[in-house]
């Protein structure tokens, strides 16, 4: 699955690149327009970077040893920034998406269920004092949204550029 993450305007680094890659959030083609972009931006590169420019379909194996080489030190990774990166893409396409609130579902699971999005989880219980019994479907869905959307502004200025 690959994520339009220059069209968000979503600062990566090579550490966010490894993770993304690691975990088949990017594709090879992403690595490679990334390094490519890092070339014509940047004056002081290591060689790793111009070896991944040149990366094709019969070079791929190559990529995580070179971004390994690029980032040189494992730390721990913070995932938040590709919850993020996910939830803007889910939350943008939802219209496309037979069960968009679905797919935060999974989303809350793959990401160890993070608190933080927890709110609008289909089935996690109401922290505040809303009563779902009250309201109409609709209205329930359209809550959900709401919160996701929250979260997406609330985090926005962290991660765009």
């Amino acid at each position: 699955m690959n994520y339009k993450i220059t069209k968000n305007d979503i600062k990566l680094n090579w550490h966010d690149l490894l993770w993304g890659y690691e975990h088949h959030f990017l594709g090879w083609k992403d690595v490679v327009n990334y390094a490519n972009k890092k070339i014509i931006e940047e004056s002081n590169y290591d060689e790793s970077v111009i070896e991944l420019s040149m990366i094709d379909k019969t070079t791929t194996f190559k990529i995580e040893k070179l971004l390994k080489n690029i980032v040189k030190e494992e730390r721990f990774y913070h995932t938040d920034k590709w919850l993020y990166i996910i939830l803007l893409d889910l939350f943008n396409k939802r219209d496309e998406l037979d069960d968009p609130l679905g797919k935060v579902e999974e989303i809350y699971e793959n990401f160890d269920y993070p608190e933080e999005i927890e709110s609008f989880v289909r089935y996690m219980p109401n922290t505040d004092d809303y009563d779902p019994s009250k309201h109409t479907y609709e209205e329930n869905i359209n809550r959900l949204y709401s919160k996701w959307e929250n979260y997406l502004i609330s985090k926005k200025e962290k991660f765009i550029d």
